[in-house]
């Protein structure tokens, strides 16, 4: 005798993240921060963190304003306050903020009834954010406000041929260059500077990431989340869990795995990856000098970073080059993704281009005062 049999759905993965509601997860993390650092101001509506001296500040500085989707904290608002960013503008998780949210951070920065040096606005390289910061920017200099947009892409995962007319993802460059951008609009430049030397910086910039597994969202139960196979990295996955360059198994040894990370960075003869201009691949003869950051995509420990650099700055020597600057830490993350990203900023060369390689090092060691940077 048959007997009818029923099948029973796999019970969905929940996402595990101490928060309290996913709907106020960014509004949590952001107010909190004002306990942190008494002199930042939370406008909730608008999902912007600015400085509490921005209307006394914006009268003789050019101001700096950071945005992006949430769920990489602490980019941008653990990097707002003195000699860094001015404000910082937050979407919901992995999406753009709103042109409108977009266009009150500018209205902030720049107060009516007093003169304004002009505002500086940077994203990474994504399409949500530039359309709505093209539809922002629009409206704010219809209004009469002085306003420079640069999106950043430094992630050589994504080569020409793949980018295309879109170019490359951004992942941590912008806060290599804003950290001299934003010292110079400490220092009272004009915008016309701090623009030039952002995207100088920008330029000279590149990164690579590799991670165990995407990062499930804390917004419901997850059931098609793409898990990579055991014993299994990806390398040049995206700060939202796209797709890298390959799948590595099994998992190489941390040198080799640093030496073919900075290839990536490095290989002048990559006609298709090869951003940074340096003079050579190895052993360049005037632009030899970098500086260097390690940065965890959320769950990667202090510990590991500081092994991953260490074997990166020996072969970065091997190599030829000099590690002048190096920081490392969680900053900018995706969620609690397990991974790191190693960046290399190219130096000027001694002779100097757009700044000189000392004056360079001096606005990287200005000294901020915020949550999240590591001097």
């Amino acid at each position: 005798m048959a007997t009818e049999t029923q099948t029973r759905a796999p019970p969905a993965r929940e996402t595990f993240h101490f928060i309290n509601e996913p709907t106020e997860a960014i509004n949590d993390a952001l107010a909190g921060l004002t306990c942190l650092k008494p002199s930042l101001t939370y406008h909730r509506e608008y999902k912007i963190v600015c400085r509490n001296d921005l209307q006394t500040f914006a009268q003789d500085h050019v101001t700096t304003i950071g945005f992006a989707g949430g769920g990489h904290e602490p980019m941008f608002g653990g990097f707002v306050g003195h000699n860094y960013l001015s404000a910082y503008v937050s979407g919901n998780i992995f999406a753009s903020p709103t042109a409108a949210q977009i266009f009150e951070a500018i209205r902030i920065c720049q107060p009516k009834g007093g003169k304004s040096r002009g505002t500086l606005v940077v994203c990474g390289n994504y399409t949500g954010d530039i359309l709505n910061a093209g539809l922002a920017i629009t409206r704010a200099q219809a209004a009469g406000y002085k306003v420079h947009f640069t999106p950043v892409g430094d992630d050589v995962a994504v080569g020409r041929a793949k980018g295309g007319k879109v170019g490359r993802r951004g992942l941590s460059g912008h806060l290599v260059a804003l950290k001299s951008a934003c010292a110079l609009a400490q220092r009272g430049e004009s915008l016309e500077r701090v623009a030039e030397v952002m995207e100088y910086v920008a330029a000279n910039v590149g990164t690579i990431g590799v991670a165990f597994d995407r990062v499930a969202l804390p917004n419901a139960t997850i059931t098609d989340l793409q898990t990579l196979p055991l014993a299994t990295i990806e390398l040049g996955m995206g700060a939202h869990g796209e797709p890298g360059l390959q799948q590595i198994s099994p998992i190489p040894e941390p040198a080799a795995l640093t030496s073919q990370m900075l290839d990536l960075i490095l290989d002048t003869s990559d006609k298709d990856r090869a951003f940074i201009p340096f003079s050579a691949s190895s052993h360049p003869k005037d632009d030899n000098e970098v500086v260097m950051l390690l940065n965890s995509l959320g769950s990667t420990s202090d510990e590991v970073l500081a092994r991953f650099a260490e074997l990166a700055q020996a072969e970065l020597e091997k190599r030829g080059f000099i590690v002048r600057r190096l920081t490392l830490g969680p900053l900018v993350t995706s969620l609690k993704m397990s991974g790191f990203g190693i960046t290399i900023w190219r130096l000027p060369p001694q002779s100097g281009e757009t700044i000189g390689r000392e004056e360079a090092l001096r606005l990287w060691d200005e000294p901020v005062d915020t949550v999240a940077w590591r001097q």
